[in-house]
């Protein structure tokens, strides 16, 4: 459920007060110096008080009155805030949770869009005349409806905060991270690494989408959008890097993902998104973070990476000889990547270190099968065997215990697993 509220600037009258669950320098560190902190800071904290006291899903004042989610629901959101708090004290005491479950699972995500209708046009449906700030409260899993707007497995619960703001020659840029890490008692590590993805994702066509609804009446099951992903590590403010990315785009440096950015740009139908994912990292969770998700990234063709991730990529760069160090600076590694890029100029270095790491099924199906959520080798055996023999994709769904009709639908027709046979 969707709602809009009204410009900030007319409901935080008291810009003084304390606020109750936001940190402000936290908000600062992760998100400032592209927003302004102190505004975003107790906007976020109006709307997590009025969501956890009253299931208030839209602000009233201004001529809009407030709206509360159905009693049905108010269950769902009624205290979830005081929750959450109360994992980030746990997290403190119990700090081995930071790599078992460092969220609470929570259903919403809040959305807060920067910019004026003229800025935004892909939102001017929705978006008052004057409005330079206004948020959206989204609570999940309301109904049946399993859409992605809609829907999101319980296992993937945790409150995110988007923040849509307009850049890159009129493109949005949406920039994501999770709300507990802006609330007081998260323990944000000074010196802790962080990891985090830079998105290209081309938007369907709206033929496309009405062609789609005529059909099917719902978006439930529609193909994920094309998208191209860029892994990224820091030791330093993870915005921080994405200013030095900013700078290495429009200054024409050669790089596989600033490449891709530039091509992409000219495209009206492209998004660019940014998510931190994780913080408090050591030098080796970061690196083992990294190598997974490029390895997942690279063989599902969406990568912009130029060499593997983590101590991967590392003994690549040895093979080079541009790196002679086992556990090197990020700052050195970054001048590594750079100097194996001049040095091969023409074939390109993802070529030159990933061309042979996929010509055996064996490797690709430990990565491609490998991640949660995705389906095991045995299963996608499974599913094609029992398409031969006319099982409905429905019944092979329940059989192999997938996570619903759509991953079969795309397995079946060919648009996943190709390289698992």
């Amino acid at each position: 459920m969707r709602i809009r509220r009204k410009p900030v600037s007319k409901t935080l009258k008291q810009p003084n007060k304390k606020l109750r669950y936001i940190d402000p320098l936290k908000v600062k560190r992760l998100i400032g110096g592209f927003f302004p902190s102190d505004i975003l800071a107790k906007l976020i904290d109006v709307d997590l008080v009025a969501l956890n006291d009253e299931a208030t899903i839209r602000m009233g004042g201004g001529g809009i009155k407030p709206l509360y989610l159905s009693k049905e629901y108010n269950s769902t959101v009624i205290g979830v805030v005081d929750e959450m708090e109360k994992y980030n004290h746990k997290l403190v005491s119990h700090p081995e949770l930071m790599k078992e479950r460092s969220f609470y699972s929570a259903p919403f995500d809040l959305t807060i869009r920067y910019g004026s209708r003229q800025d935004m046009p892909r939102f001017h449906e929705s978006w008052s005349e004057q409005t330079l700030l206004e948020s959206t409260v989204q609570v999940y899993n309301l109904g049946d409806c399993k859409c992605s707007s809609c829907y999101r497995p319980p296992e993937q619960h945790r409150a995110i905060l988007h923040i849509y703001k307009e850049m890159f020659k009129g493109h949005i840029w949406r920039i994501s991270l999770p709300i507990q890490y802006l609330m007081k008692g998260f323990p944000l590590k000074p010196n802790g690494h962080m990891g985090y993805y830079h998105s290209l994702v081309v938007q369907h066509p709206d033929s496309y989408l009405r062609e789609w609804l005529k059909e099917n009446e719902t978006l439930e099951g529609l193909p994920e959008e094309p998208r191209y992903n860029y892994v990224g590590i820091t030791s330093r403010n993870w915005l921080v890097r994405m200013s030095e990315h900013i700078r290495g785009i429009e200054s024409g440096e050669n790089k596989k993902f600033y490449n891709a950015w530039r091509h992409f740009v000219k495209n009206e139908r492209v998004d660019f998104m940014s998510e931190l994912l994780v913080v408090n990292q050591s030098y080796d969770d970061i690196m083992a973070w990294e190598e997974a998700r490029v390895d997942i990234e690279m063989a599902e063709g969406r990568a912009l990476n130029m060499i593997p991730g983590g101590f991967k990529g590392i003994r690549e760069l040895h093979k080079l000889r541009v790196l002679n160090k086992d556990r090197p600076t990020l700052k050195e590694l970054r001048s590594a990547i750079k100097a194996a890029k001049r040095a091969t100029p023409r074939s390109g270095v993802p070529n030159l270190l990933i061309s042979g790491l996929w010509k055996e099924d064996s490797y690709a199906a430990k990565i491609i099968c490998g991640a949660e959520g995705r389906l095991s080798v045995e299963q996608v055996r499974k599913a094609r065997e029992l398409h031969q023999v006319g099982i409905s994709v429905e019944e092979i769904a329940a059989k192999i215990s997938a996570l619903n009709v759509p991953q079969v639908r795309r397995l079946l027709d060919g648009k996943t697993y190709s390289r698992i046979h």
